[in-house]
């Protein structure tokens, strides 16, 4: 163990001998965040095993007992029935029952689909998902009966193109971790499907040079990537290693049965920090727009309404579109990532919202010439309004997940006002030409 990963867990609160006379047991150990776990739940007190194919698991073993730890190699196979069993013969014989199983290991090949045999894609599924099920069946009873342990299984980011089989595998290992949590209930047994983050491995530099360019990036510029303003690249494997001893030890049970990344959980230890630009404040007396907005709305009759939300239905098209642009401009990889959180906060997918601001245009327009229209489309729009602003508003601290550009986080700030003060003015509007419509049909 080393001096600065042991400072490293002392910072996040985590001292030696809070996991004493408890097992843990870490597959794929020999090497990268497998490695670096074991040594830090060794620090921490526990008996570790170390289960890994390759030899470099043994040197795993040896950095663990040179620093006074207590560690056991068992070469294994986790994609084979047979190895596994012996596996939790020789972990019991010479630890005892396991309390902590982390399932790490991965086999990640760079191929495209069509170019991709059937061998290889089988073999990815075998040690990803099938090996985290075998260990899962081999360790998981015990726990059940002693109402004691901690599963936590590995898994990854979003999609990335050259990586089917891989994320394929570890976005199943997702479901298959919610489901085990499910089954198991909450009674002293938790299951967590944990995503470290991009981390600097031996692993993302052996698969660099193949799946930079299908990223669209150079080799250099991928081994760069932070997704967390507080690196200016890859994660350090250390840390990796420190959010997972952080979680079994603090916040297993509360994350029971749901999806946490690495980032996450290492701001709430303390050792990251978000700072987000803080936006001009309001000038006293100053009008602001939605102040204007609602002050203006008092006076309209109903086409000048019709009027006002249709220069802001306009202005939302137009925001939207940037937005559209906004996601094609960012990585390839991380693309997948900003639609899927744009849909799980707006309601619908960025399309959808296309669409739908889009009829309420039409509608808005029609109506401020007078003419009959789809009288379901305003009320809709104004009730999702909310959902898209709550949204807009988060976007400063999401951004900051992936810059540390000061000037241009502010002008994020900025603009992300400018957006949430539109949306909510259109809402506002939109709610009281419903309330007019609905006297009028009542009339």
């Amino acid at each position: 163990m080393t001096i600065s990963q042991e400072n490293l867990l002392d910072c996040i609160g985590l001292q030696p001998g809070m996991l004493a006379g408890q097992v843990a047991l870490i597959t794929g150990g020999g090497q990268g965040i497998g490695r670096e776990t074991a040594a830090a739940l060794a620090s921490l007190g526990a008996r570790v095993a170390v289960a890994e194919l390759a030899a470099s698991g043994q040197d795993t073993v040896k950095q663990i007992r040179d620093a006074g730890g207590t560690a056991i190699f068992v070469r294994t196979d986790v994609s084979r029935e047979e190895d596994v069993a012996h596996l939790a013969e020789a972990v019991h014989k010479d630890l005892g029952t396991v309390d902590l199983l982390i399932n790490n290991a991965i086999r990640c090949p760079v191929a495209r689909v069509v170019e991709m045999d059937l061998t290889t894609w089988d073999q990815v599924v075998a040690v990803n998902l099938r090996g985290a099920f075998l260990t899962c069946k081999a360790f998981l009873p015990d726990m059940i009966d002693r109402k004691h342990g901690t599963i936590l299984n590995m898994i990854s980011t979003d999609a990335m193109p050259g990586l089917s089989a891989y994320i394929a595998t570890k976005q199943g290992l997702s479901g298959f971790s919610q489901s085990l949590a499910a089954e198991v209930g909450g009674e002293g047994v938790h299951v967590v499907a944990f995503a470290p983050g991009m981390v600097d491995t031996p692993g993302i530099r052996g698969v660099a040079e193949r799946l930079a360019p299908l990223l669209g990036m150079t080799v250099e510029a991928f081994l760069h990537v932070s997704l967390h303003p507080a690196y200016e690249g890859l994660m350090p494997a250390a840390h990796a290693a420190a959010a997972a001893a952080y979680l079994v030890v603090n916040c297993a049970g509360e994350f029971h049965g749901e999806v946490v990344n690495g980032y996450e959980i290492l701001e709430r230890a303390g050792l990251l920090q978000i700072k987000v630009p803080e936006v001009a404040p309001e000038v006293p007396g100053e009008v602001q727009p939605e102040d204007h907005a609602e002050a203006e709305s008092i006076e309209l009759d109903s086409a000048e309404k019709a009027s006002r939300a249709l220069a802001l239905s306009r202005q939302l098209q137009a925001i939207l579109d940037e937005t559209s642009s906004e996601f094609n401009q960012l990585p390839v990889f991380i693309r997948p990532m900003a639609r899927s959180g744009f849909k799980s906060k707006a309601g619908l997918r960025l399309q959808d919202w296309q669409r739908l601001v889009e009829s309420l245009t039409a509608q808005l327009s029609r109506m401020g010439a007078g003419e009959p229209g789809d009288q379901a489309t305003v009320p809709r729009a104004g009730e999702l309004l909310e959902k898209l602003a709550v949204y807009y508003q988060g976007v400063p601290d999401e951004t900051a997940r992936f810059t540390r550009d000061a000037d241009f986080l502010e002008e994020i700030a900025q603009r992300t006002v400018q957006r949430v003060s539109a949306i909510h003015s259109l809402a506002r509007i939109l709610k009281e030409i419903d309330g007019q419509q609905s006297v009028t049909t009542k009339s």
